[in-house]
């Protein structure tokens, strides 16, 4: 069985680059929300995070800012973007990660990639996490609040019967 200190932590960018290279070009808006159901199901299976980033309750869903700002000038919310080469993040992600997470984070992309920009966006604005962070805040209101990992944990342990 593995243990908590052999669950390995991956650099959001490598990871965003990760799921570019290997799952084709994308929107900024559905890259964004594929991070952050990766992150959101690691914490429901394995009690902790997969990158060390947080995610903020924006008007079109979670973003990671991080990513974002290194990404921003790439593309725009609905136009694809392409992984632009460069270090194969591969060698990463697979270097870092134990086989049980590399398996999820797989399944997860595997099963969302299929998604569209705005089923993602809608499914997400149903979901609690980015709800609870959003109290307060009209639906155009712009928002940099924080979604709770915890919340995220639990909300998706839950969604999944864990």
């Amino acid at each position: 069985m593995e243990t908590a200190q052999e669950i390995g932590v991956i650099d959001e960018g490598t990871l965003a680059n990760y799921i570019l290279k290997n799952f084709g070009p994308m929107s900024h808006l559905k890259l964004q929300k594929l991070l952050y159901y990766c992150e959101a199901y690691h914490l429901a299976y394995f009690d902790l995070p997969l990158t060390n980033s947080d995610y903020e309750a924006w008007v079109h869903g979670p973003v990671n800012r991080s990513v974002f700002n290194a990404m921003k000038g790439k593309s725009l919310l609905y136009r694809d973007m392409e992984w632009g080469g460069g270090e194969n993040p591969d060698i990463q992600v697979e270097s870092r990660l134990i086989s049980s997470q590399l398996t999820l984070v797989q399944n997860v992309l595997k099963n969302l990639t299929s998604w569209t920009d705005m089923e993602l966006e809608d499914a997400t604005h149903q979901e609690e996490p980015w709800k609870e962070a959003r109290t307060g805040y009209a639906s155009g209101d712009r928002c940099d609040v924080l979604i709770k990992k915890d919340t995220m944990k639990t909300y998706y342990k839950t969604e999944l019967g864990l």
